[in-house]
């Protein structure tokens, strides 16, 4: 808290000379996740957040987590170092209820229901589209939270590429590469990547290997097709062990955890879409999609040397291969400017094989949905947006959502009045259907009814940006698991019996002090409830704080500060709380050589992580990393 203190008095420092500084702009970003086209973020009733690549490279993030962290509504769970476990939460939703697509592309898992973000390296990333709220209208199921789009790097102009090479402490390596242009019709993209860390304890190593590309080819009459592939493997070593030195498991799992020396895992995931799109005549548009998601993950944990056997198996092996393929149409169709209706069509398939030294299963579940959405933009003020969609699902049946939201803008005073409100639903995951042990072919979905709303301020010639959000969700029919049944074969099930609420405030606010000094404070409120129990929901704080301050002191050098800071989050394992935290990370760039025969500039990177050395969990249990520096090279061609 003491750094969100001095952060602020920095802010109120450098005001006083911003007053002085010339007039900037900034340019309102264009979205296509909120509707499936290109809309100006101003016209949105939804709220909209937008990371780029030039915020990508102004923080050297390393990870896709690390730049959703200043994501106001947004929480992220990372289990521990460096390539653990990563989830996110938004509005208090569960990360089971949080959609995360690349490039259009769902990549959660269909047995977990959860995306892993530590599989998804940041390279070749153009921007991260994060819409809050429900967005089950049209992307179906596991979208009540919002809907996190990953959008690659489309390549334009003449030939260039990069190399980047970092090193820093816990034995840490990172390269990347990559190349994009150009020609003609022809537009093209390529990165690799190669991370690699010790990490803070034995058996805590991670090492990943990533490539990426994108090809495009731009056809006559306005259309285009692209190919687009993202492909990952890793390796993780998992240090944390839930049993203690006498075999007996911890409920809740300690602060300082027992080491599992041997326990590992392997993950494996090729995602691949070819998308195509035409727009020939002025009054209709149409958009193809077809996709491809794999992933194989590999687990293995022997038995721990000098820890007693209580129960067989002692060596724990499992294997689980998921795949799902996916075709989805969408028409768009023009009334001069001020009407575009969409019309989409999806088919879905999901397989799961699930095998090991316990009990397994293989099944294939399918989906069809078709959607309407109806856009009105009356006076280039009044913006409203509505639509509906119908899901059919091969287990557990068919489910209807609507949504509905409306933005105002009042130019003259820089003012957006905006609102949404909507229903939505979650499908049960393979693993909640067939598990043995647990699953319930029986479940239905969960459902929820969701609304926000918010005021948008532009101040001081545009400087200034501020958004104020009121957020609520319901939710009914969760699925609770591991309900005692005397049904053979099962001693436990799953059943939808849960109700939780939650609801809070999001502030998001950015002002540009100087033309060379940025700054940003965002704050986020939630409180939420499990009826059944009068309980928080696990692992969402009551209060974040994300504070920010970039300066370009030279035109060679920039630097940047930021402070996040969250309150004390419930455990529903064990009854305990996770401790509250405050992070501070720094870094910036310097710019060695600029424009030397082919080499176009060669910079020197830093980014320090926890540089208080702050000792802290995001899932209680899993100590995150002390102070973490990457210092690097970046040489441009």
């Amino acid at each position: 808290m003491r750094a969100i203190g001095v952060m602020l008095v920095l802010l109120l420092a450098w005001g006083a000379a911003a007053a002085r500084a010339e007039e900037t702009r900034k340019m309102e970003p264009v979205v296509v996740t909120a509707t499936t086209v290109e809309t100006p973020a101003e016209q949105l009733g939804a709220t909209v957040s937008v990371i780029t690549e030039e915020d990508f490279r102004t923080y050297h993030y390393v990870t896709v987590q690390d730049a959703l962290r200043s994501v106001p509504g947004l929480d992220v769970r990372q289990s521990g170092s460096l390539g653990k476990t990563t989830s996110i939460s938004i509005r208090g939703v569960d990360p089971t209820k949080v959609q995360v697509l690349i490039d259009g592309v769902r990549v959660a898992s269909p047995t977990l229901g959860e995306t892993e973000l530590s599989d998804i390296p940041p390279d070749l990333i153009d921007r991260i589209e994060i819409i809050r709220g429900p967005q089950s209208t049209l992307y179906g199921a596991d979208a009540i939270g919002g809907v996190v789009n990953i959008i690659t790097k489309k390549g334009q102009g003449p030939f260039s590429s990069f190399l980047s090479q970092e090193i820093g402490n816990y034995d840490t390596f990172r390269t990347q590469t990559g190349f994009s242009g150009s020609s003609g019709r022809v537009d093209y993209s390529f990165g690799a990547s190669h991370t690699e860390s010790a990490g803070r304890s034995r058996n805590d190593d991670f090492d990943n290997k990533a490539v990426s590309g994108r090809i495009g080819l731009a056809l006559p009459g306005d259309s285009a097709l692209a190919f687009i592939l993202r492909y990952n493997r890793g390796e993780t070593r998992l240090p944390v062990r839930s049993v203690d030195d006498s075999g007996a498991p911890l409920s809740p799992l300690p602060i300082r955890p027992f080491i599992d020396v041997n326990a590992r895992q392997q993950s494996e995931t090729l995602v691949t879409s070819l998308d195509g799109r035409t727009h020939p005549v002025p009054w209709w548009g149409s958009e193809l999609r077809l996709s491809r998601y794999e992933n194989t993950v590999g687990f293995q944990d022997p038995q721990d040397p000098g820890i007693p056997c209580l129960f067989q198996p002692c060596d724990t092996i499992s294997q689980i291969d998921v795949q799902r393929r996916e075709a989805e149409w969408i028409n768009h169709f023009y009334v001069g400017t001020w009407s575009t209706s969409s019309i989409g069509l999806v088919s879905r398939g999901e397989d799961a094989d699930v095998s090991g030294n316990s009990p397994g299963f293989s099944k294939r579940t399918s989906t069809e949905a078709a959607f309407f959405e109806q856009q009105f933009r009356i006076l280039e003020r009044l913006f409203l947006t509505g639509g509906a969609r119908v899901e059919h699902h091969s287990v557990f049946g068919t489910e209807a959502t609507g949504r509905g939201s409306a933005a105002f803008v009042i130019k003259e005073t820089g003012t957006r009045l905006r609102a949404s409100g909507g229903s939505g639903f979650r499908a049960p995951t393979l693993n909640e259907l067939y598990f043995p042990g647990f699953g319930n072919p029986s479940l239905q979905a969960e459902h929820s009814v969701s609304f926000d709303a918010g005021l948008d301020q532009r101040l001081w010639a545009n400087r200034v940006r501020l958004a104020l959000t009121y957020f609520e969700n319901h939710f009914k029919d969760l699925i609770v698991c591991c309900v005692p049944t005397s049904t053979p074969p099962f001693f436990f099930t799953s059943t939808n019996a849960g109700r939780a609420n939650t609801g809070g405030l999001e502030f998001a606010s950015e002002a540009d002090l100087l033309d060379t000094l940025t700054a940003h404070l965002n704050y986020t409120y939630t409180e939420t409830k499990d009826v059944a129990t009068g309980r928080w929901l696990p692992r969402v704080p009551r209060h974040s704080w994300e504070v920010g301050l970039t300066w370009a002191p030279t035109r060679r050098a920039s630097l940047f500060a930021q402070v996040y800071a969250i309150t004390r989050q419930w455990e529903t394992l064990g009854g305990v709380y996770n401790s509250g935290h405050t992070r501070v990370d720094i870094g910036g760039q310097y710019r060695l050589v600029e424009r030397a025969g082919r080499l176009q500039a060669l910079d020197l990177t830093l980014r320090v992580q926890n540089l208080l050395n702050e000792g802290y969990a995001e899932v209680r249990g899993f100590p995150a990393l002390g102070t973490a520096f990457l210092v690097g090279l970046r040489a441009s061609f």
